[in-house]
């Protein structure tokens, strides 16, 4: 049976006791709204609240999560490196395990190789911010731009060329190109 709910303005975590003590496959679907996903990395900037929607799932004695998230971040231009806001996507699938045994509440033996941001604590809470969290790295696009003619850098001075020239003498000649220099000195003579 799948239960629906609402969250609206809140963190990325999720009391699942009573989903582990159901049968395997009862779900819950979870409307996100204004979520929040509190960042302390300087090469992450969230800049809008977490929307979109996520399923958990019993499996066995786990909790699958599956959903799509949506949000912006600020990122630097590829070529000005100025900030430009970027809508993302991140597609969710995580499987949750819990360090306690919800029925008896002895602790579990983790396997090494789990990663600790997909535990389910002691209170048989499944908090969701971390693995948000890297799959916004990991999401985030690999070539922006603040506009589609943006200029750049200069290669010498580093001056911003979307705001004008720079006084930079660019006299430096690529050595790749001397043999169509050469070729075009000989036949303007």
């Amino acid at each position: 049976m799948a239960i629906a709910y609402h969250v609206k303005g809140e963190l990325l975590q999720f009391n699942v006791a009573q989903l582990l003590k159901e049968k395997v496959e009862a779900s819950r679907t979870y409307e996100i709204e204004n979520a929040i996903v509190p960042v302390d990395d300087l090469a992450l900037t969230v800049t809008a609240p977490i929307t979109g929607r996520i399923r958990l799932v019993r499996v066995e004695t786990n909790v699958l999560v599956t959903g799509t998230l949506r949000t912006t971040l600020k990122l630097p231009c590829t070529r000005c490196l100025e900030p430009v806001e970027a809508p993302v996507t991140v597609e969710i699938e995580e499987t949750f395990v819990p360090v306690s045994d919800v029925s008896v509440g002895n602790p579990v033996v983790i396997a090494d190789d789990v990663d600790r941001a997909t535990l389910i604590d002691e209170s048989h809470i499944l908090d969701l911010t971390e693995v948000v969290r890297q799959n916004l790295f990991v999401s985030q696009p690999t070539h922006i731009l603040c506009r589609e003619d943006c200029k750049g850098l200069c290669s010498t001075c580093g001056h911003n060329l979307n705001e004008g020239r720079c006084d930079c003498q660019n006299t430096t000649i690529d050595s790749r190109w001397s043999a169509l220099l050469a070729l075009k000195d000989d036949t303007s003579h």
